[in-house]
């Protein structure tokens, strides 16, 4: 086996991987890099039509990775639901409850209750949810923030946490205070500017109200 076919069977690899991905800027980044490699073999291997399709969809891959930027392509909007009995709010978060749980174990569906929900929407479909109370004078804690797994790009949290403002009524907010035991949701709470309170105890993270 030579350099050439290893770098198909990469290639080939790469492709193969990226569709078993959830998330779409992951699926459309590993794509992206399979893309560039069959090209390359195409080039080597002297397979024309292989290098000319694939490059194709570099740049496919490349257009609507710009538009998952922040501020760019989809537009995001933030929709206040009045009360936790919402039928939509219930049915969302009974369909993604398996998921959910492994990111907020201790989350129960009665916990919306007397708070304040809000559904992420992309395009104006829902993509996920984030539910709240202020605990204390000037601080918000986070009960649930979970966006369904095709859209964890950061994006949605960035949306909420940017615009949270225009749909709640909270006044004199200073800082956002959620709790994160699972990994993944700690890698979350970090990439939006949360850090450790350690004064709160174990797996408590802050970040100001304002990021500006």
């Amino acid at each position: 086996m030579n350099g050439i076919d290893i770098l198909g069977y990469v290639a080939s690899l790469l492709v193969a991987v990226s569709l078993s991905m959830a998330s779409i800027a992951r699926l459309r980044f590993v794509n992206l890099l399979g893309a560039v490699a069959f090209s390359i073999y195409g080039w080597m291997a002297g397979a024309f039509p292989v290098m000319a399709v694939n490059a194709y969809v570099v740049v496919i891959n490349v257009i609507f990775l710009l538009k998952m930027k922040p501020g760019h392509g989809a537009a995001f909007e933030l929709l206040a639901i009045q009360h936790s009995g919402n039928r939509y709010l219930q049915r969302f978060l009974e369909f993604h409850k398996d998921e959910i749980s492994k990111l907020f174990p201790h989350f129960h569906a009665d916990d919306a209750k007397d708070s304040s929900i809000v559904l992420i929407l992309k395009d104006m479909l829902p993509v996920g949810v984030v539910i709240c109370e202020q605990t204390e004078e000037k601080s918000i804690t986070i009960k649930l923030d979970f966006v369904i797994p095709s859209h964890r790009d950061f994006r949605c949290g960035e949306c909420f946490y940017e615009s949270w403002s225009e749909v709640l009524s909270f006044e004199g907010i200073e800082r956002f205070v959620a709790h994160g035991e699972v990994k993944s949701r700690q890698k979350y709470l970090k990439k939006l500017g949360f850090a450790p309170e350690i004064a709160m105890g174990s797996h408590w993270y802050s970040r100001p109200a304002s990021m500006a």
